[in-house]
């Protein structure tokens, strides 16, 4: 696995972060790890969704193993369904609270898609989108406002919408951009310059 995590101190701002992406090559292609801290708002709502997932799957349990005689027996399949509802809703916020918020982006050159994934503390990957190489119509690097510091973003095809591959120094982002035109074999194109290069 490949790792940007510092770079000399005349290559940046002094504002400027150390890229901390990463590049790991696999069997079926390669994974980039974008290094992107999770987001407050993020870790909120899912530590929101863990405590109502179990208080909906405490429950639902309480509510099949009532004693028979505090309720009404006509009420028993409805008592059932109730049950159901609760547990349902606590797996669903369950496995939202549990999949993770670690973002990476699996380029399978094996079958010639990107999927986005999102993974847990414990390396237990999500799929959130995946995308064949001939959906994406370009390559990109993003500038933004602290000097030298890129966004590396691949274009769905001719639209506005975009997939975000990785964070870093615009000099570092350039390689994997490359790479990645290379392999889905799309324009690169640079938007700071305007210029556009066939891949």
């Amino acid at each position: 696995m490949s790792e940007v995590s510092a770079s000399q101190p005349g290559d940046m701002a002094p504002l400027a972060r150390p890229s901390s992406f990463a590049v790991e090559d696999i069997y079926w292609g390669y994974i980039v790890k974008s290094g992107r801290k999770t987001s407050v708002g993020l870790a909120l709502v899912q530590l929101v969704s863990f405590f109502f997932g179990v208080s909906f799957l405490t429950a639902a349990a309480g509510m099949m193993l009532v004693p028979t005689l505090m309720m009404d027996g006509d009420l028993g399949p409805m008592r059932i369904g109730a049950a159901v509802l609760l547990g349902a809703v606590a797996f669903y916020l369950l496995w939202f609270a549990s999949r993770g918020s670690q973002p990476e982006l699996h380029v399978d050159t094996s079958v010639g898609e990107i999927r986005e994934v999102i993974v847990n503390r414990a390396g237990r990957p999500t799929t959130v989108g995946c995308y064949g190489f001939d959906t994406i119509g370009g390559v990109f690097l993003e500038p933004h406002t602290v000097e030298n510091w890129a966004t590396l973003v691949l274009r769905y095809r001719n639209t506005a919408q975009t997939v975000t591959v990785a964070q870093g120094l615009e000099a570092q982002l350039i390689p994997l951009r490359d790479r990645l035109a290379q392999d889905l074999m799309v324009d690169l194109r640079v938007s700071r310059s305007g210029r556009s290069r066939a891949a």
